[in-house]
C-alpha cells in the first residue's frame, strides 16, 4: 500500500520520518533498525564498488606492463621451415654475381660444397622480388687458374665476385679482380688489400687458438700443408707436408704424446715396448681438411688422448667425410676455432636464431625444388643441401646489398657502395654482423668451437637418387662455453 507524506504547515517544523532519517551515530532501537540495515547495505555496496575499481585499475596496469615487456623481449627463433625472403631495392635487371670455386682435389676444394649456400641467397632474393644470376667458375686450385677464373667472370660482366676457396692460390684471384676493378668477398680466406674477408681476423684466430690449447705447455704442431698458424707459439713441429704415410705419422704423434708404441723385432718376430720419451702434451693439426680428417682417424686408432686442436679447415664438409671414410668416429668431440655460423646458431632464442632459421628455411625450399641444380649445374641441389653453408650465402647477400645501394651493377660503383655497408640479420644475413669499412669485415672475434655429431633435424638429408651423396653424417660446430 502506498504511503503519503504530509507536508508541514507554513512556519511549522517538519516531523522527522523514522524510516528516512539519517543515522546520528547513536544506537537506534526497535523502529530505527530497518534504517541501519539499509545504510549498512549501502556502505557495503560502496566498499565493493571501490574494491572492484581498484582491481580493474590493477589489471590495466598489469596488462600495460605485460605488453611493454613483450615488446622489449627478444624475438623468438622462427621455424626452420619458414622461407623468409630477402628484399633489396634498386637492383638492375640482369645483375650477375660471380662465384669462384675449386673443384676436384686442389687447394681449397674442401669448400666447393659449402659454397652452394650462395644458391640459397639467390632463392631468398628471388622470393623477395630480386632476381640475380650466379655465374660459377672453377679455379682448379692454382694461382693461374684463379686468375683465369676472374678474367672469365669479368668478361661476363659480373658486378662482384665471391671467392669461395682458400689457400695461397686465391691471391691470384684477388689480384686479377683488383686489376679489373671488381669487388671480391672471400668467406673462407683471410683478407688482403684486394678483397674483403668475412672470415675471422688473423689476430682473433690466434687468440682463440691459444685459448683452445688451454694449459698445454708443450704443444706439437703437425704441418699437413697449412703452415704454422699466425701468432701461435708451439714447442715442436713435425713437417708432414709431403708425408703420405698417415699411419706412421699417427704412430709418431702417439709416441710423442706419451702413448707406448709396440715395435716388432724383424729377426725373432717378438715384440717389445720401445721406450719413447714423450715431449708433447697437445697436438695442433694444420692443413687441408681431407688430410686432417684422415689423420684424426689414425690418431683415434692409435689411442692418442692428448688434446687435438684443428685449424678452421675442419669446419668444411670435407673433414667429416674424410674422417668417416678413413674409419674414424665423429663422436670424438673435436675442437677448432672460428665464429659460430653453423646450424646450432638457429637454436638461439633471439634474433640470431631467427636469422639462421630463415636461411635454413630457404635451403629447404630450394632442396624441395626438383629442378634446382648446384652451382656448376651437374648435380641436383638436394645432393649438396646437407652441407651448403651460411658463409657463402652471406657473401652473396652482401654483394647484392652493395648493388642495391649503388643502384648500379657497374663494379666500381658496387665496390664504393660495399665499403660503406654495415650489415646484420635484418639485412638478410644468416651469420654474424659484417662491417665492410675495413678489409676484415667480420667483427665478431673467433672463439673456440666444439663439434657434435648429433643431427639437429634442421635441414634435409642427401637425396638417395644422387650418385654424389655419400650419406655420411656431418658435424655441427658450436661455440664452446668451456673454452680455456
Amino acid at each position: 500500500m502506498s504511503r503519503t507524506t504530509e507536508q508541514p504547515a507554513p512556519g511549522q517544523q517538519p516531523t522527522p520520518d523514522p524510516q528516512s532519517a539519517e543515522p546520528s551515530g547513536v544506537e537506534q532501537s526497535g523502529a530505527e533498525q530497518p534504517t541501519n540495515d539499509r545504510t549498512t547495505r549501502r556502505r557495503r555496496w560502496t566498499v565493493l564498488l571501490v574494491v572492484l575499481a581498484v582491481l580493474v585499475v590493477a589489471a590495466v596496469v598489469v596488462a600495460v606492463v605485460a605488453v611493454r615487456s613483450a615488446a622489449d623481449a627478444p624475438a623468438e627463433a622462427v621455424a626452420a621451415t619458414t622461407p623468409v625472403p630477402v628484399q633489396v631495392a634498386h637492383v638492375p635487371d640482369g645483375t650477375k654475381i660471380g662465384v669462384v670455386v675449386t673443384l676436384g682435389d686442389g687447394e681449397g676444394s674442401e669448400w666447393a660444397d659449402a659454397a652452394q649456400g650462395a644458391l640459397v641467397a639467390q632463392r631468398r632474393l628471388q622470393l623477395g622480388g630480386t632476381t640475380v644470376q650466379l655465374v660459377a667458375q672453377d679455379d682448379a686450385g692454382s694461382t693461374d687458374g684463379a686468375r683465369a677464373a676472374v678474367e672469365a667472370l669479368a668478361k661476363q660482366g659480373v658486378a662482384g665476385i665471391v671467392v669461395a676457396s682458400s689457400g695461397r692460390h686465391v691471391d691470384g684471384a684477388f689480384a686479377a679482380a683488383a686489376s679489373a676493378g671488381i669487388p671480391v668477398v672471400a668467406p673462407y680466406a683471410a683478407g688482403s688489400d684486394d678483397a674483403w674477408s668475412t672470415a675471422p681476423s688473423t689476430d682473433s684466430t690466434a687468440s682463440a687458438m691459444r685459448s683452445a690449447l688451454g694449459s698445454a705447455k708443450s704443444p706439437l704442431l703437425v704441418d699437413l700443408g697449412g703452415g704454422a698458424p699466425s701468432g701461435l707459439q708451439v714447442a715442436h713441429v713435425v713437417d708432414a707436408v709431403r708425408d703420405a704415410d698417415t699411419a706412421a705419422l699417427a704412430t709418431t704423434i702417439a709416441e710423442r704424446t706419451g702413448v707406448a708404441a709396440q715395435t716388432a723385432d724383424t729377426t725373432t718376430g717378438s715384440g717389445a715396448d720401445a721406450p719413447v720419451a714423450a715431449d708433447s702434451d697437445a697436438v695442433v693439426l694444420s692443413g687441408p681438411a681431407a688430410r686432417q680428417g684422415a689423420l684424426v682417424a689414425a690418431l683415434q686408432s692409435a689411442d692418442v688422448s692428448a688434446p687435438i686442436i684443428l685449424t678452421a679447415d675442419a669446419t668444411s664438409p670435407t673433414f667429416a667425410a674424410a674422417l668417416t671414410q678413413a674409419g674414424g668416429s665423429l663422436s670424438g668431440g673435436f675442437r677448432t676455432v672460428g665464429v659460430e655460423t653453423d646450424d646450432a646458431r638457429a637454436l638461439h632464442p633471439d634474433a640470431t636464431g631467427r636469422s639462421m632459421s630463415a636461411f635454413l628455411g630457404g635451403l629447404r625450399v630450394l632442396a624441395d625444388d626438383a629442378d634446382a641444380k648446384n652451382l656448376t649445374g651437374d648435380r641436383p641441389f638436394s645432393s649438396v643441401a646437407p652441407v651448403a653453408d651460411a658463409r657463402s650465402h652471406d657473401a652473396v647477400i652482401a654483394l647484392v646489398r652493395a648493388v642495391g645501394t649503388a643502384r648500379s651493377d657497374e663494379p666500381s660503383a658496387v665496390a664504393d657502395a660495399l665499403a660503406t655497408l654495415d650489415l646484420s640479420g635484418s639485412d638478410g644475413l644468416a651469420g654474424p654482423d659484417l662491417v665492410f669499412r675495413t678489409q676484415e669485415a667480420m667483427r665478431s672475434p673467433a672463439s673456440v668451437l666444439a663439434s657434435s655429431a648429433q643431427d639437429l633435424g634442421l635441414r634435409p638429408a642427401a637425396s638417395d637418387d644422387s650418385a654424389d651423396a655419400s650419406g655420411s653424417p656431418s658435424l655441427v660446430w658450436f661455440a664452446d662455453d668451456t673454452e680455456g
